[in-house]
């Protein structure tokens, strides 16, 4: 049975069954946000939209096939079709944050969207990590790019198995945060759930998703105007 909060969130996020398009005018670089039909999930998308709201004019929005940001939230039961979708898109030229929402999730569903990930995106995820078995002062993300800031996170995360090159951020030594370029664009996976702090207007959490959000456009933006010189600070390969 769901809680009082889910209920009340659930009524709160109906429209969002469908993508939620929003745009940067400054760069001219087009946001997606794809929830997938739970409460998590939706509760996530609230948290990217209020954050791309924030930043964004009163510009008309993308279509769905043209935006060079997709947030995917709280995935818990992506498919191999929305999957191969995304690929394409990051092929293409688009940024894709990925936040994982496995940590809430069964162990079935964990092995299945591991598969997905695995097959489609050559990400290993390694299984959840509940928070509550570490000290309450691990109860924290060290994000190390595209700023530094510690971030706290919930009951669980889904850690990540990556090249060194690619962290973005740790818990309790775990990789939990990473990017990696995938053709003309990349993949930023989050194994903590970013959005809900997004939605409770979290300051250090607000402060790492704007740059997040940031450095995604600005990578795709330049890509879009035909140069691959990344500037210094933002998600590129060569970040350290």
């Amino acid at each position: 049975m769901p809680t009082r909060r889910e209920f009340l969130t659930g009524l709160a996020v109906t429209p969002l069954a469908a993508y939620l398009p929003v745009l940067e005018p400054d760069l001219t670089v087009r946001a997606e946000i794809w929830p997938e039909d739970h409460c998590l999930s939706a509760e996530s998308a609230l948290g990217f939209r209020q954050l791309l709201a924030s930043v964004a004019g009163d510009g008309s929005v993308s279509s769905r096939a043209s935006a060079s940001l997709i947030i995917v939230p709280g995935v818990r039961q992506l498919s191999f079709a929305s999957g191969a979708t995304l690929l394409e898109r990051m092929h293409l030229g688009a940024w894709v944050i990925f936040e994982s929402g496995l940590g809430f999730s069964t162990e079935a569903k964990y092995r299945r969207q591991a598969e997905v990930c695995e097959r489609i995106f050559d990400l290993k995820l390694l299984p959840p990590i509940k928070v509550t078995k570490h000290l309450a002062r691990t109860a924290y993300i060290e994000y190390f790019r595209p700023i530094g800031c510690l971030v706290r996170t919930f009951e669980a995360v889904t850690p990540v198995c990556c090249d060194r090159s690619e962290v973005v951020a740790k818990f309790a030594g775990y990789t939990v945060c990473t990017r990696k370029t995938i053709g003309c664009g990349g993949l930023i996976y989050l194994g903590s759930m970013l959005g809900p702090g997004l939605f409770a207007e979290e300051r250090e959490a607000v402060k790492v998703g704007s740059a997040l959000v940031a450095a995604g456009r600005n990578v795709a933006a330049i890509v879009q105007r035909g140069s691959f010189l990344i500037q210094p600070g933002l998600l590129s390969r060569d970040s350290r």
